[in-house]
């Protein structure tokens, strides 16, 4: 995959704009579920009086609620809501973080956690299938689409960040071309470089001048 929505947004677009749609859903979802969770009580209380105060319609009726086994249930799912959501848009943030950034490793926590969410989903649709829930089962499929399109999206731009960070990086050389009569140890650092005539053993390919011969020896030059 290298770009998201078919062809006019980048990966990095993309998952820019699934990470705001995550901050946006997870952040009403949080608001939500704290708000049942801060009525739950009062609806227990009111059920008990043969009122029920259930203003969302996401809490049990209060023929359920007269079982503590499906209060307790119901405390539990709401508080567990509440904290998946809210972590949740936190994790939606460093998605941001990550795509801006072009950090593989923050992107992993999103991924992880809508994972988990997806599953989720699909348990909700089931039982939404075996209740016979028409509108539910299609908003659950709905659901599990979209998300596993947007950890794909994810998924695909977290590869191709890997790839870049793989790459080498080819620096220019250029060619030394080393002088005739250049000492061959005078860039090792070891030895010293000496004068050309006190040199010990001049290279092969250095022209080399005749000298005259020393006089005296009776050698006409």
């Amino acid at each position: 995959m290298q770009r998201c929505c078919g062809c006019c947004v980048s990966l990095q677009k993309g998952v820019v704009a699934i990470g705001v749609l995550s901050m946006i859903c997870s952040s009403l979802l949080t608001v939500g579920y704290g708000s049942a969770a801060g009525t739950l009580e009062e609806h227990v209380t009111a059920c008990r009086g043969g009122i029920a105060k259930d203003l969302m319609g996401i809490l049990p009726s209060c023929e359920e609620l007269s079982d503590a086994s499906t209060l307790l249930a119901a405390r539990i799912f709401v508080y567990v809501q509440v904290s998946v959501w809210l972590l949740f848009f936190v994790f939606s943030v460093l998605l941001i973080v990550g795509a801006v950034k072009e950090r593989s490793g923050l992107l992993v926590p999103w991924l992880v956690l809508s994972v988990v969410v997806i599953g989720a989903i699909v348990w909700a649709g089931v039982r939404a299938s075996l209740t016979r829930r028409t509108y539910d089962l299609l908003a659950c499929v709905l659901a599990t689409i979209v998300c596993t399109y947007c950890c794909c999206v994810v998924r695909a731009y977290s590869r191709h960040i890997k790839r870049q960070a793989l790459i080498p990086v080819v620096v220019p050389t250029y060619p030394h071309t080393r002088l005739c009569c250049e000492n061959p140890y005078a860039h090792a650092g070891g030895i010293r470089e000496l004068p050309p005539a006190y040199s010990l053993h001049p290279p092969n390919n250095c022209p080399t001048k005749k000298k005259p011969l020393p006089t005296g020896l009776g050698v006409k030059i």
